[in-house]
């Protein structure tokens, strides 16, 4: 968040925890540990969260339930959106609905974009989770980003269909540069899951079986690769 603390997802445990910036301390926790469900207190596998300005706090409860929910910043429920209950049956495909829920960026206004995985698109929603649009287009979208500044109206999406980033536009979804594909190579991927872009343009990439994290310059090439 804007001072500095740290939120965890434990999927498993179906709950997230808020620690210090020295992640030295416990502040608080969304979610009732080790147990499931799709109601204020309880998550079911958790899967991305956001930070707004003001400190509340939006996640996407989608790899079991298919729901997004906001928080204020004391961990306070305040609204869900989603089909019916949002539960692990309440798959939809309509303004508001959810096939899996699964990542989410903000941007400089605050609006949210939220990676419908299994419907394979973006919905925008206001700070206050109302509804505003869609985007679409040839992609299995698994993450999104958007860059620091958040007022160029950019943004970056982690492709599983074709095992690619792609920088894209954030008013019509159209797909500016295109870069990767399946393999263990430089610049190739098995299994794009994350993206991060950094305040100097750089896009850092989560590959889950090459297990490693890949650098791009603004270039689109790629400059290094971490991995176990």
């Amino acid at each position: 968040d804007r001072d500095g603390n740290v939120y965890v997802i434990e999927r498993d445990a179906h709950r997230i925890v808020k620690l210090t910036p020295k992640l030295d301390k416990f502040l608080m926790q969304l979610g009732t540990t080790n147990e499931k469900g799709n109601d204020a207190t309880r998550f079911n596998l958790p899967s991305g969260i956001a930070i707004l300005r003001n400190g509340n706090i939006v996640v996407t409860d989608g790899y079991g339930n298919n729901r997004v929910v906001l928080f204020d910043k004391n961990g306070k429920f305040i609204k869900q959106v989603g089909k019916g209950a949002g539960g692990p049956q309440d798959k939809g495909t309509g303004p508001g609905e959810w096939n899996l829920p699964h990542k989410l960026a903000v941007d400089a206004d605050e609006n949210l974009y939220i990676i419908d995985r299994e419907g394979h698109r973006l919905e925008v929603f206001d700070k206050n989770l109302n509804y505003i649009r869609e985007i679409r287009n040839d992609w299995n979208p698994w993450d999104v980003n958007i860059s620091r500044k958040g007022t160029d109206g950019i943004g970056w999406i982690a492709d599983h269909k074709d095992e690619r980033v792609l920088k894209f536009s954030l008013k019509d979804g159209k797909i500016l540069a295109v870069w990767g594909k399946q393999g263990w190579g430089p610049g190739e991927f098995d299994w794009v899951h994350g993206i991060v872009v950094d305040s100097k343009g750089a896009v850092y990439a989560a590959d889950t079986y090459g297990q490693r994290i890949q650098k791009f310059a603004p270039s689109g090439s790629a400059s290094t690769a971490a991995s176990k």
